[in-house]
């Protein structure tokens, strides 16, 4: 067991408290120094006047233990299936006349029976996706441990293990825009071209269906925070220490080696033997670090890489119940939303927290919807240039969105008791993320996401984590992220691994 070491990581998200747990569990003795007053980063929620809106979640993987993460979350938190929502539908797609309707069921036969049924013309091609879709939910995607430790035998072993799904993989690897480009029916191309994962090669769509329907998947009742108040708990209680409100300025180095960090306000915290940003990567790599440790692979991977949008988070406390409506509307509108002098959208997603009652009172119900945008600096100058202006626009955003939820559900209008509207600025100052997106790089279409380091060139004692290293980002990965750089610091020092109640793992 290592002892009388010391790591500082900064950012209590997800990643950064996962981290502290697992080198907790290892000896060190660890503190985490977060910019918030609360711990979570992107993986939030917060109440209003009753309502209690979510800012992240629409499911988190690794809830049966037929995944391998099973066994990482009850390393941390133990999960309690009877806490969980698991949805029958991974979205209903919608359009605002009213003429387009299919459900995206996780269930696969009755997912091939509705696109069978608007789309008859690809049949072949649906009982192929439908295939793919059943083969994927047995399909446990997770390393035995992080590839920065693999052997040569490990990566021999790796060809039999994915021997078998080599197939479906290579054939669903382009985007699902691209696999159904050959498609007749113009109807099943909107039904399966979904925002959030045309940013994501195919099969992570298929593999997503595959865990909702075996209740791998779900979404934890309370929202986003009370998740990552439980990892802050587990955290604590091992002996961690939090630092809240106290933004690092500066990573210090001496002889190329982290041996702490400056805060904003001017406190020095050094004599760390491992230092661990879990914080925005372009901030930790050109303002923590001053661009001093990069190559060309950094330089190219945050100037031409795809990244993540922002968004204009929309939350509506309403006073009403909608039974009858499905979870998630993914919406195809007949004239784009305008959300700013940049962006304006031909869908937009919608999610009726109908399956979560405590986030509202009896007879009410939250709803959200997320207008994606490139535009940060627009909302950042304009919120810092002109607070009224700024507010306008958020009424003017909040009022479209109330319409056109009007238009397509009925009865809203009149019942919006509570109305929240974070913009790209909102998330740039409550979590520091570059231009304020909410997840990181986009994972491009093929068979696995490219590769980022947890080290940069040069430095020494210094790990990156949070989604900037892992393209996709999410609430699993973060976990994961934690979980891997205790094992390879564990590694370096010649010790073996272990987590709390459990045996060593060489």
């Amino acid at each position: 067991m290592i002892s009388n070491k010391k790591a500082i990581i900064i950012g209590a998200g997800i990643s950064g408290l996962s981290a502290g747990c697992y080198l907790q569990m290892n000896g060190y003795d660890t503190e985490v120094f977060e910019l918030h007053s609360i711990s979570g980063g992107l993986c939030t929620s917060w109440a209003r006047d009753g309502y209690v809106f979510d800012g992240c979640l629409h499911s988190i993987g690794g809830l049966s233990p037929m995944y391998r993460m099973n066994a990482y979350w009850n390393e941390l938190v133990r999960l309690d299936p009877a806490r969980f929502h698991f949805h029958d539908e991974l979205g209903h797609v919608l359009s605002e006349d009213g003429q387009e309707a299919v459900t995206l069921y996780t269930d696969p036969d009755k997912l091939e029976q509705e696109l069978i049924s608007v789309a008859p013309e690809d049949t072949d091609f649906i009982r192929d996706l439908v295939r793919a879709a059943k083969h994927f939910a047995t399909y446990d995607p997770m390393l035995s441990k992080p590839i920065e430790l693999w052997t040569p035998l490990d990566y021999y072993l790796s060809q039999f293990k994915s021997a078998p799904h080599m197939r479906y993989l290579t054939k669903w690897r382009h985007s699902m825009r691209d696999m159904t480009k050959d498609c007749k029916s113009p109807v099943l191309k909107r039904a399966l071209d979904l925002d959030f994962f045309a940013r994501y090669p195919a099969y992570f769509f298929l593999f997503s269906l595959g865990q909702l329907h075996n209740r791998g998947a779900g979404y934890p009742l309370g929202g986003s925070l009370p998740l990552a108040r439980s990892l802050e708990e587990r955290y604590l209680g091992l002996g961690g220490t939090i630092h809240f409100d106290s933004k690092v300025a500066r990573v210090n180095v001496r002889n190329d080696r982290a041996v702490g960090i400056t805060l904003e306000n001017g406190e020095v915290h050094d004599a760390a033997d491992v230092v661990i940003s879990a914080a925005d990567g372009h901030y930790t790599i050109f303002e923590m670090l001053q661009g001093k440790y990069v190559d060309s692979k950094i330089e190219k991977l945050y100037s031409t890489h795809p990244k993540w949008p922002s968004a204009v988070l929309v939350s509506l406390g309403i006073g009403r119940t909608f039974e009858n409506a499905a979870s998630q509307i993914e919406l195809h509108l007949k004239t784009p939303f305008v959300v700013d002098g940049q962006s304006s959208l031909d869908s937009i997603p919608i999610t009726i927290y109908n399956f979560d009652p405590t986030l509202a009172g009896e007879g009410k119900t939250c709803v959200r919807v997320i207008l994606e945008t490139d535009n940060y600096q627009y909302w950042a100058d304009l919120r810092t240039s002109d607070r009224e202006h700024y507010k306008r626009e958020k009424e003017r955003i909040a009022a479209d969105v109330i319409a056109v939820l009007e238009r397509t559900l009925g009865n809203v209008t009149g019942l919006v008791e509570v109305v929240d509207v974070a913009t790209p600025a909102t998330f740039g100052r409550y979590t520091n993320n570059w231009m304020g997106r909410t997840q990181g790089w986009e994972w491009l279409p093929g068979l696995i996401p490219e590769s980022i380091k947890k080290t940069l060139p040069g430095l020494k004692n210094f790990y990156m984590i949070s989604q900037w290293v892992m393209p996709g980002g999410g609430v699993t990965s973060a976990v994961v992220l934690g979980r891997d750089v205790a094992r390879i610091i564990c590694k370096r020092e010649h010790q073996a691994f272990r987590t709390e109640n459990a045996p060593a793992t060489p």
